[in-house]
């Protein structure tokens, strides 16, 4: 668990009690994906890392249709990933069971 002593000395920098730490106050206080990557930005720092870290915590809770469409658009290398997401898709809709249920 997180200390909360260290909660106000929070500074988007690269330690990991640090990142975790932006991350969570990043996802805390927005509602959406786009806000909370953009509060983990606004710390400065390491802003890839902790955006990455809160980007994941927004995409458990918002889900893959709270990624601002234009973001993914934006996106490259998109037609060797598609085809993968389409596969994990399908595989998360269909799941095979081990013994073959």
């Amino acid at each position: 668990m997180l200390d909360p002593s260290h909660r106000d000395q929070a500074q988007g920098t690269g330690y990991v009690v640090d990142c975790l730490w932006s991350a969570r106050i990043a996802f805390e206080q927005s509602s959406d994906y786009a806000s909370c990557v953009r509060r983990a930005i606004a710390f400065g720092n390491d802003t890839d890392t902790t955006a990455a870290v809160a980007g994941g915590l927004a995409g458990l809770r918002d889900g893959i249709d709270g990624i601002p469409v234009r973001w993914i658009d934006a996106l490259r290398g998109q037609d060797l990933v598609s085809p993968l997401l389409a596969r994990l898709r399908e595989h998360l809709a269909n799941p095979v069971m081990p013994n073959g249920e």
